[in-house]
């Protein structure tokens, strides 16, 4: 059922019809039209059908009456008392005959009292057929025929039959009702389908509300259960909003607790400051206060370059990888080093431009500085069917890399970008940051150029 707002006084506006009650008027308002379609259809055959039957009798009336028709010697009509069928000869019977022509007329013995019109003459061998009319409201089918006489003049005359309507409106109508009740059973019978099929149907959906309303509540924190396959990408993009936010606000919390950390020292020296001489603290309290604007500016850009979107537009990843090539190219260009670049054109990263700018920059870099002559560049998509892809992108060099003792101790979580690791320094430590946010992974191999290959899997999104 339609819910609208109990007060619209209190400035909110009406709420919209329900999916379902949309989905189900819309499906009942199009069976009604479609059986109403089929019923009128129906029955205009069905009186196609009575009214040919109807003229094949008609017809079959007229060759009675010929057949009990002559004339005698002198032209004039003669006609036979038995004329086949009782319902000629029974009058008010509902079938009735006449003949013209010759200058006489005659009419069946079951047109007894009835007052019929003249009727026009029709050519020999032709046939006239008629519907009610309000001027004739009967079945009418005219015959033209005519009887060669000793000198060999022909005498035409036309038969007219004439059948009442009522035999037709009758039966009309007796299918009509019975096509109405048994369409209107069949439109009760598929509206309850079609309100079970809607209840069953609609279910995973109102589970889908009840699921969202219970992480609402705090009861849940996230859309657990198989749902149908229609509803798991949006089961799966809205657990990837509320681990994508969660992540946020825990790095926006860990940048303002280490903020407020740093910021204790600076304050410390303010404070012992103020006890001092105004010209002893003044450096003091300078130095102290340019520290926090820094740490402050810093701590602030980082919390807000840690907060991703979940559902980012996708970014060409081969303009960004030439952007940072020949960046680097430039930097290291005493190196002369060769790059080699495997990718194709329509590869896409799924995430945040500046966070595959720091991927790949740092990638590389660490590839240029501890690479002798070499770099190798590749990267392919994964789950290529899926409409959010993931990627695999791959790094190597002819450096001397990666010692096996310290692979581990670099792809492991929660190491910081200010650690100076062994190997390929502080590159390494950003990148597996990065990856862990986008739940990938990094891996750390020897490489076929003699140095390392590292190698980053971020899983479809």
């Amino acid at each position: 059922m339609p819910e609208t707002a109990d007060h619209p006084e209190d400035g909110q506006p009406p709420r919209s019809f329900s999916l379902r009650f949309r989905l189900l008027s819309l499906a009942s308002l199009v069976l009604v039209i479609s059986l109403a379609l089929v019923g009128m259809a129906l029955n205009a055959a069905n009186y196609r059908s009575t009214v040919s039957s109807l003229e094949a009798r008609m017809e079959s009336y007229v060759y009675l009456v010929l057949a009990a028709a002559d004339v005698d010697a002198e032209d004039h009509l003669v006609m036979d008392t038995d004329l086949g069928d009782p319902r000629l000869s029974r009058p008010g019977s509902g079938v009735y005959a006449h003949i013209h022509g010759g200058g006489t007329h005659w009419n069946s013995p079951s047109a007894l009292g009835l007052k019929l019109p003249e009727f026009p003459d029709v050519l020999t061998g032709r046939r006239q057929f008629t519907e009610p009319s309000p001027e004739l409201p009967y079945f009418s089918m005219r015959y033209g025929f005519g009887f060669q006489g000793d000198d060999g003049r022909l005498t035409p005359f036309t038969v007219t039959l004439l059948m009442d309507a009522s035999e037709v409106r009758q039966q009309t109508s007796a299918f009509r009702l019975g096509l109405w009740r048994a369409l209107g059973t069949a439109g009760v019978i598929l509206v309850l389908a079609q309100v079970l099929m809607f209840m069953l149907g609609s279910r995973p959906l109102r589970r889908v509300v009840t699921d969202v309303a219970r992480i609402e509540s705090g009861q849940a924190d996230r859309l657990e259960g198989r749902y149908p396959s229609e509803l798991e990408p949006l089961a799966r993009n809205v657990n990837r909003l509320l681990e994508t936010e969660k992540k946020n606000q825990e790095r926006i919390r860990n940048a303002l607790d280490s903020l407020a950390h740093s910021l204790k020292t600076p304050l410390a020296i303010i404070q012992a400051g103020l006890e001092l001489p105004s010209g002893q603290a003044k450096e003091q309290m300078s130095n102290a206060v340019e520290d926090m604007r820094h740490l402050i500016t810093t701590r602030l850009e980082r919390a807000g370059a840690s907060a991703r979107r979940t559902l980012a537009e996708p970014v060409p990843l081969e303009p960004q990888l030439k952007r940072v090539l020949d960046s680097l190219n430039k930097v290291y260009s005493h190196k002369m080093i060769e790059a080699s670049c495997t990718i194709k054109p329509d590869l896409q990263f799924f995430g945040e431009k500046r966070d595959l700018l720091e991927l790949m920059g740092n990638l590389l870099d660490n590839a240029y500085k501890y690479g002798n002559t070499r770099v190798a560049v590749s990267a392919g998509a994964i789950g290529a069917a899926q409409s959010r892809p993931g990627l695999w992108i791959r790094v190597e060099d002819d450096g001397p890399g990666i010692d096996a003792s310290q692979r581990e101790r670099l792809v492991q979580r929660g190491v910081r970008g200010d650690e100076r690791v062994e190997g390929h320094g502080l590159g390494l430590a950003i990148v597996t940051e990065l990856v862990t946010a986008y739940g990938g992974e990094v891996l750390i191999e020897g490489s076929e150029l003699g140095g390392a290959r590292v190698t980053v899997r971020l899983p479809t999104t």
